[in-house]
């Protein structure tokens, strides 16, 4: 082709056509410029298609891990839940008269108590997306900034379930082991019940624990910072299905 093209010029040239010359090299510079842009806009398409293509990869990939924690959110606000309603059952012994409570039930709300929630977050994908650059592609503001805000929500969870975690086994941890037989709860209500064995401390009653102010300010304690956790878990949730929602509208 190239010498097909030579060979025209040259008869031009040869004829002294030049004025047909210079028209026809002029129009050879707009042909190579359109097949340059052609190639250039093929080039694109094709980048453009690739990079659709591993958008929505992408964003399939990151709604399935949303609904597994949108999953794992609702597991653990149900366990935050049941830490509450423990904290306040036992609060409200404290008002009732010793003979109308069950130390079994005592036992049993403690053994709530004495654990502490950490969410399940999978993440794999969404950091993926933010090493890569791949939440930058999504076309929608909204998305985008709601994934990018994210990692500042599961931080703050995460703060927050450290504090509660050192509450629980620092200084109320140590308050305990004098003050309260973990054996007997341990033996009747934990996953090894039936195991550890009736303790020697026979005549040890838990329930004298109700008389003593410091064990009502923990409890105080456990309720108030359980319920903190809890509204960062619905936080939590309300902004992963927020997201879910952007997705779907993507």
């Amino acid at each position: 082709m190239i010498k097909f093209f030579r060979k025209i010029r040259q008869n031009l040239l040869s004829e002294g056509k030049t004025g047909k010359y210079l028209k026809y090299a002029f129009g050879e510079i707009i042909l190579v410029v359109i097949g340059i842009l052609i190639a250039l806009g093929i080039s694109n398409w094709n980048e453009n298609r690739k990079n659709n293509n591993e958008t929505t990869d992408f964003i399939n990939r990151l709604t399935e891990e949303i609904e597994i924690n949108i999953n794992n959110v609702n597991k653990s606000i149900e366990e935050e839940s049941n830490h509450i309603v423990a904290s306040k059952s036992i609060l409200d012994m404290f008002h009732n008269e010793r003979e109308n409570i069950n130390p079994k039930a005592l036992d049993s709300l403690m053994l709530i108590i004495y654990s502490s929630s950490i969410v399940e977050i999978n993440n794999g994908t969404f950091t993926e997306g933010l090493n890569t650059g791949k939440i930058g592609n999504i076309s929608s503001d909204k998305l985008r900034s709601a994934l990018y805000s994210f990692t500042t929500l599961i931080d703050n969870t995460r703060r927050i379930e450290q504090i509660n975690a050192t509450d629980l086994n620092g200084p109320f941890t140590q308050f305990l082991y004098p003050n309260f037989n973990y054996r007997n709860m341990d033996n009747k209500f934990s996953e090894y019940k039936g195991e550890i064995g009736e303790t020697k401390f026979i005549d040890f009653d838990n329930l004298s624990i109700l008389n003593n102010m410091e064990f009502e300010n923990y409890m105080d304690n456990r309720f108030y910072n359980n319920s903190i956790q809890l509204k960062q878990y619905e936080k939590l949730k309300a902004e992963l299905l927020r997201i879910e929602n952007l997705i779907r509208t993507e």
